[in-house]
């Protein structure tokens, strides 16, 4: 009986490390995409993200690039596609100061800081994961 207990206890705890919610949560509008870039901040292209508040724009990775910004805190980065739409000509998003403009009809706009849109929206941006060594900056995921 208490093997039972034990065995019972156990797939309760397994099934309940991955709640519904964050099934729910996954967007459905961008898939997952190998990234991997580095990005050398001595160099003039990317010069300003040695200082807070600048953000950049990298062509070329990702579904339509992506941006990258440093918030004074670390350095973030995220996906140059709206993520409140189906991937299309109107999702791809362009970077303006700290902002990143979706020309979609609902033109929402996210803050680079968050990557959350300033109005309400049901997805943030994706972000990617981001390490600093000195002036090199890896962006993947």
């Amino acid at each position: 009986m208490k093997k039972l207990f034990v065995l019972v206890l156990c797939t309760a705890f397994f099934f309940s490390g991955c709640t519904r919610d964050e099934w729910d949560t996954r967007n459905p509008y961008l898939p997952e995409i190998a990234i991997n870039y580095t990005i050398n901040t001595a160099l003039p292209t990317y010069n300003k993200l040695q200082y807070p508040g600048n953000a950049v724009y990298v062509a070329g990775f990702g579904l339509n690039g992506f941006f990258v910004i440093n918030t004074g805190t670390g350095i973030r980065a995220f996906e140059a596609t709206c993520a409140n739409h189906a991937i299309s000509g109107c999702s791809k998003l362009i970077l303006n100061g700290i902002e990143a403009n979706c020309s979609c009809t609902d033109a929402l706009v996210y803050n680079l800081y968050l990557g959350l849109a300033t109005t309400s929206a049901q997805y943030p941006l994706k972000e990617y994961r981001v390490s600093q060594s000195g002036t090199m900056i890896n962006v993947y995921n």
